[in-house]
């Protein structure tokens, strides 16, 4: 049965869409798998693969991501648990938003 779209998904979600896109493009976590397949995509495809610019560039890889997290919510979203993994992203990115804008 399909999770039907209320208020809090609607502002849950494209935070969540945010804060995988960042994490994807420029989270240092990540920094050891991206170089990895963009340096893989390069060397296969040229310095100026548009593979590669499709995973460093947030525009493009905010689609990808939400598509996945659309397909995630019609999945599961009408499970707790999957509430909880939007509030734990959402959150994250918040977080990290506002603390480094504080002292501005």
């Amino acid at each position: 049965m399909m999770a039907s779209m209320d208020v809090l998904t609607m502002v849950l979600a494209p935070l969540v869409v945010v804060r995988l896109t960042r994490f994807i493009n420029s989270d240092v976590l990540f920094d050891g798998p991206r170089s990895k397949v963009v340096t893989w995509l390069t060397d296969r495809y040229g310095d100026d693969s548009k593979l590669a610019y499709l995973i460093l560039c947030p525009w493009c890889a905010s689609v990808y991501v939400g598509t996945v997290v659309g397909a995630a919510w019609w999945a599961w979203g009408d499970t707790r648990w999957m509430a909880a993994v939007m509030i734990a992203l959402v959150g994250s990115y918040l977080a990290g938003f506002l603390a480094t804008r504080e002292g501005e």
